[in-house]
């Protein structure tokens, strides 16, 4: 049988750079706060209500879809997509079923070249779960070893880059890598910037006392970045957006539930987040004009698209009617997200390709 997947781009309108500034002037201000301290009392808030039950249709949102297919050979498959990244025409994509890497052509969908490096010798890798780019090279982070192997962008491995803490996402800066802490002390935070070497240089975000770090894994992508080229970072069923600013994470804004969200004090270890009435988000993404959190209510998942400067926000599920492909967009490059998943048509069980919904 031969296997088809997709992928789904998602351009906002005409991108307006984010004045944060600006935020602090539009936003209602709020000083109840789970997470303590004086940089997180006085954030703009992005209220997030009066979304049960309602559907917004993609091109609500979107104005046009571009389908692209996949050309791989015949002898090719991708079990499950684990990442994605883009640099300019070209795709990367992580299949983590086979630990392969696959580039794509973003404009005619052709593979360009594939490799595997599963292995324990020098440049390779055990179990990759993550991928970042920078103009010259595919970095993919192997999360067993605590390495980062970097490859050309014709997908040969040419280095590695060793650090001393496990790590489940990360993003390639000038001249250093930011990456999730898996194992986040009082002396070492849950983000952790390293040089391009390696070097331990900072972290932020410490955890609390009791904090049930384990039960909050998982979600969404934890770093994306804009078409500014502005590096966001936040946790999966979190409320706290932070902005790689001068060599330093900074908090910049919160999401609130009101009445809906999970009351203040409450520990993870004694939430359900799936069984119990509360609203939290999995993942979000942050455009140059917009924010668009993903969040959970009584098991269906809903987004909100939040403007930055003028215009109605929207809440609820997103519906798509045109392809019957759903909307589940993981991943952002620039001002595009980007989803995955299959359909079926009369000539394939599957059929491989790339969805582009543009603004």
């Amino acid at each position: 049988m031969e296997e088809f997947t997709w992928f789904k781009y998602y351009n906002i309108h005409k991108i307006m750079k984010i004045n944060f500034v600006m935020l602090f002037l539009m936003f209602s201000f709020l000083v109840s706060c789970n997470h303590g301290g004086d940089k997180l009392k006085n954030l703009p808030v992005f209220t997030i209500e009066k979304f049960a039950g309602n559907e917004l249709w993609v091109d609500e949102c979107f104005s046009q879809v571009k389908l692209l297919p996949l050309q791989l050979d015949s002898n090719q498959m991708i079990g499950q997509v684990k990442d994605v990244s883009v640099s300019g025409d070209t795709i990367f994509l992580l299949d983590e079923v086979s630990a392969t890497l696959y580039s794509f052509d973003k404009y005619s969908g052709k593979c360009l070249a594939s490799a595997s490096k599963r292995g324990h010798g020098p440049n390779e890798y055990i179990n990759p779960v993550a991928l970042s780019v920078d103009v010259e090279n595919l970095y993919v982070l192997d999360m067993p070893t605590s390495r980062i192997i970097r490859f050309d962008k014709e997908l040969n491995a040419i280095g590695t880059i060793a650090f001393d803490f496990p790590a489940s996402d990360f993003i390639a800066l000038d001249g250093g890598f930011l990456l999730y802490n898996l194992a986040p002390t009082s002396e070492k935070g849950k983000f952790v910037y390293i040089s391009s070497r390696g070097e331990y240089i900072n972290s932020f975000v410490f955890p609390e006392k009791g904090d049930d770090f384990n039960n909050v894994l998982g979600g969404g992508k934890v770093f994306m970045k804009n078409k500014e080229l502005e590096v966001f970072a936040f946790e999966s069923y979190d409320d706290i957006v932070y902005k790689w600013n001068n060599d330093s994470l900074q908090p910049i804004l919160r999401m609130d539930f009101g009445e809906m969200g999970i009351p203040a004090g409450m520990k993870n270890d004694n939430i359900n987040y799936f069984e119990e009435p509360y609203a939290f988000a999995g993942n979000i993404f942050m455009l140059s004009d917009m924010f668009i959190p993903s969040f959970f209510y009584k098991s269906k998942r809903y987004y909100g698209f939040i403007p930055f400067q003028q215009g109605k926000s929207m809440f609820g599920t997103v519906k798509e009617h045109s392809y019957g492909i759903p909307f589940f967009p993981r991943w952002q490059n620039e001002d595009e997200l980007i989803g995955v998943c299959t359909r079926e048509n009369e000539y394939a069980q599957e059929q491989l390709m790339f969805v582009f919904y543009i603004h």
